[in-house]
């Protein structure tokens, strides 16, 4: 007696019927043709129609068409990397997390349904990821940041250049209040508020044109919080006690550890590099009170908001965002 196990079932020379109309038993092949026809028999759907890739920061973004055979039961669907057979799965778009920047990659999607996986679709156009640290948009890209749905990247930051993008200027040369200017994410509008003489570091960030951008600012809290994550120019230990960003990309539901952020893998990022942020305060554009507005230190990544401090001279970075 000739035996072949089947999703679902076993096919013999010698049946009993199936049990239930849900696939379940020793068939005949004539059964299982006629359960096949029902669409009862699990089997694999077809090729997904391949849309575009588009590259993000170590990860790229692949659409696609599902296809018009489905198979039967739960779909999943699936992406994968060339090189390196890197995957991500879900809906269109599907994210696929991982990728090296720099290098380029196309990317096929398959279908799988409890009958197998099927065919892949065509090869996706050739995406290329950005890195932390590249040249990017004027600047140097810092990481992304979400201002609407949280996990969900609404733009990348850039970092201007050191030689035309930083000063050592007062947040505001009293310590008095300013409208406008308490959004621990909208650097744009913080920033504009504070574009006049009372204010000489946001005053400093506008008027910043370089790389062919003339649309640069003083960055909010949470904004510059990522330029620290990504690019710590230093290998000490952080504290303990700042770190929470929901609008980072993935969002930091808790502070830092001693050992995380560590350095940054951008060389000219780090300690002595050409484009490291010198080792002491930054500003950010969030006020947090009528006497003090939020610093951060990037020797080891606390936020302060210390009273009285408006008028202190502090270094300043203007950057600038680019939608995804």
């Amino acid at each position: 007696m000739s035996i072949k196990q089947f999703p679902g079932g076993i096919i013999t020379q010698n049946p009993t019927a199936p049990t239930t109309a849900a696939a379940k038993g020793i068939w005949t092949l004539a059964q299982a043709s006629d359960f096949v026809k029902q669409g009862i028999w699990p089997r694999s759907p077809g090729a997904p129609t391949i849309g575009t890739a588009t590259a993000g920061v170590n990860s790229a973004t692949v659409t696609y068409t599902a296809p018009s055979d489905l198979g039967t039961g739960a779909v999943t669907f699936t992406a994968t990397s060339s090189p390196s057979g890197i995957t991500g799965t879900g809906a269109s778009p599907i994210t696929v997390s991982g990728l090296t920047g720099g290098t380029a990659y196309t990317f096929t999607v398959t279908a799988s349904t409890p009958g197998g996986t099927g065919p892949a679709s065509a090869a996706s156009n050739s995406a290329t990821p950005l890195a932390i640290g590249d040249a990017y948009q004027g600047g140097f890209l810092a990481g992304q940041i979400s201002t609407v749905t949280p996990n969900v990247a609404s733009f990348n930051l850039v970092v201007g250049p050191i030689a035309s993008a930083v000063s050592n200027k007062k947040w505001k040369t009293s310590n008095t209040t300013t409208a406008g200017t308490t959004s621990d994410i909208d650097g744009p509008t913080n920033s504009t508020n504070m574009n006049n003489a009372s204010h000489p570091a946001a005053e400093f960030c506008e008027a910043v044109n370089t790389g062919g951008y003339t649309d640069w600012y003083m960055p909010a809290k949470n904004e510059l919080e990522v330029c620290y994550y990504n690019l710590k120019p230093g290998a000490g230990g952080n504290v303990t006690n700042s770190g929470i960003n929901a609008n980072a990309i993935p969002p930091r539901a808790s502070n830092y550890t001693a050992g995380n952020p560590t350095q940054t893998s951008a060389t000219a990022f780090q300690t002595g590099g050409a484009e490291a942020f010198i080792v002491n305060y930054y500003w950010s554009s969030t006020e947090n009170n009528a006497n003090s507005a939020w610093f951060q230190d990037f020797l080891s990544g606390g936020q302060y908001a210390f009273a009285n401090f408006k008028t202190y001279s502090y270094s300043v970075r203007a950057i600038r965002r680019v939608a995804v």
